[in-house]
């Protein structure tokens, strides 16, 4: 097999925040239709996908806009100390007393939660006085976190990850096309090898 020698010339940037907003846009409708159509069996577990995936394309969409915007960016530094450092930079004041900034530490902290899985152990010993039904409203087996696997708040965590990331990126200057996957390659015959 004869040998040639050529100049080949890549670059390609892969941006995982869009596979990420994909996702959740993906189980946002999905469980937008299976509650539409009253089907909510497993619907929690989709909702749980659904806040981690939003949780983690907000994360990564503000690692992008660090990455493009502030020289030196550090990725793993905490999650609301980025978007803290990238809403100066763009002139926005991080409010989280209100959305859509408030659902970021709502989202941060159930992602928080459920990324590095602790055991949580509660303990209760007292007697009460209480109907069947309220004993059953208790909830004794559900976590804290559980609590956000409903429609509303997946409907408001999905809409204000998109005002965040719209607005922050049209402070940014940058253009859709910035923030998509891409590259390319060039080969550049330069001779026969023998």
């Amino acid at each position: 097999m004869n040998k040639i020698k050529v100049r080949l010339r890549e670059h390609r940037h892969f941006f995982v925040h869009n596979d990420l907003a994909n996702a959740a846009y993906y189980f946002n409708n999905r469980i937008a239709e299976r509650l539409k159509n009253d089907d909510r069996e497993g619907v929690a577990l989709e909702m749980m996908a659904c806040l981690t995936m939003i949780a983690f394309a907000l994360e990564a969409k503000i690692n992008f806009l660090g990455y493009k915007l502030i020289p030196k960016w550090d990725e793993r530094a905490p999650y609301l100390t980025k978007v803290k450092m990238v809403t100066k930079q763009l002139g926005v004041a991080f409010d989280e007393q209100t959305r859509p900034y408030k659902t970021v530490r709502a989202l941060k902290n159930f992602r928080d939660t459920l990324a590095p899985g602790k055991p949580i152990e509660l303990q209760n010993d007292k007697e009460i006085i209480t109907t069947h039904e309220e004993l059953e409203k208790r909830g004794y087996l559900t976590a804290d976190w559980q609590s956000q696997l409903n429609e509303q708040f997946v409907k408001d965590a999905f809409g204000d990850m998109e005002i965040i990331w719209r607005d922050l990126l049209n402070r940014s200057k940058l253009e859709i096309f910035d923030t998509l996957n891409g590259g390319g390659s060039t080969i550049t015959f330069i001779e026969h090898i023998e």
